[in-house]
This record gives C-alpha cells, sequence and structure tokens, in this order.
C-alpha cells in the first residue's frame, strides 16, 4: 500500500497569520504614546524632575524709618541655641524696607557682616526669628523686633519684619 501525500491549498507560513493583527497591535501602541501610559510625571521626554527645595528662611522688611546708615541684623536661633544663621542689611535711607533676603550661615568671628557665607539649610523645628537695628560699633540694638517660625519639610519660609517696631 502506498501512501499517497495531497498537498493543502490554503495553507499559510507561519508569518501571515499573524498579519491580520499588526493594525490592531499599531493602535494600541498609538493610544497608548496618547494616553501618556509611559510614566510620565509631568517633565519633558529625558529630563528628570525637579529636586525638592532644601528649606530656607528669607525675611524682607515693611518700611523702617529715621534709622539712615545703620545696619539691620537678622539672626535666627534654634529653641535654646544660639545664632544658627543671619542676615546683615544696611539701611541705606531714612524710609528704607529691607527686600527679600534669604538667611545665611554664620561667619567665623566676631563681625556678623564680615563674610559672604552658604544659604543655611533649616532641618524641621522651631526657629526665633530676631531682627535688631545697630549703630557699628554698638553691640546692642536700639531697637529690636522677635518672631517665631517652624520650619516643616522642604517649604522655604517668609518672614516680614515689622518695620514701625524698628522705627525712630
Amino acid at each position: 500500500m502506498v501512501a499517497t501525500v495531497t498537498p493543502r491549498r490554503n495553507r499559510r507560513a507561519p508569518i501571515f497569520c499573524a498579519l491580520p493583527l499588526l493594525p490592531a497591535l499599531a493602535l494600541t501602541l498609538a493610544a497608548a504614546a496618547a494616553c501618556g501610559g509611559d510614566g510620565d510625571n509631568g517633565t519633558e521626554a529625558g529630563e528628570s524632575p525637579a529636586p525638592p527645595q532644601p528649606a530656607t528662611i528669607t525675611v524682607s522688611s515693611s518700611a523702617i524709618t529715621g534709622q539712615e546708615n545703620k545696619v539691620l541684623l537678622v539672626f535666627a536661633s534654634a529653641e535654646g541655641g544660639g545664632p544658627m544663621a543671619r542676615a546683615c542689611i544696611r539701611i541705606t535711607s531714612g524710609d528704607f524696607s529691607a527686600l527679600a533676603t534669604t538667611l545665611t550661615d554664620v561667619p567665623e568671628g566676631d563681625d556678623p557682616c564680615a563674610d559672604s557665607t552658604a544659604e543655611t539649610v533649616f532641618p524641621d523645628g522651631v526657629y526665633t526669628i530676631t531682627a535688631g537695628v545697630y549703630a557699628p560699633p554698638a553691640q546692642q540694638p536700639s531697637k529690636e523686633w522677635t518672631q517665631t517660625v517652624e520650619v516643616s519639610g522642604q517649604s522655604p519660609v517668609e518672614v516680614e519684619i515689622d518695620g514701625a517696631e524698628l522705627s525712630e
């Protein structure tokens, strides 16, 4: 007995079986790209998200009058500690408002206005902000203002000094 093999017609090669699925696959990929399903976190392609900003304290003041040619010294102290940051602002007119100034590390030595130092990064906690008007070389302020602030997380803290309390 001899077996005969009859070839099948309409038999496709395996690659041709997937061809009808290609349009569906293309539509799925296009929809995924349009919907932002690529893990997008709000940045442009190739960019990293912005790192969180460190916690800083920035001071400004309302008008300080009658204190021309003096110095506004601002210190930040942690509870129970000495000054850990400062701003040294020269009062240049009889009606002066301090612009936003970020507190920086206290310099070495006795002169708080001596050197340029790095911005102070504040850990979480409660800080006392003390602003005083000094007529150099005076060691005590002629006027002083104090406020307590809390630093929490990495949000910058903005403090407005009441210039009326420091005015003559």
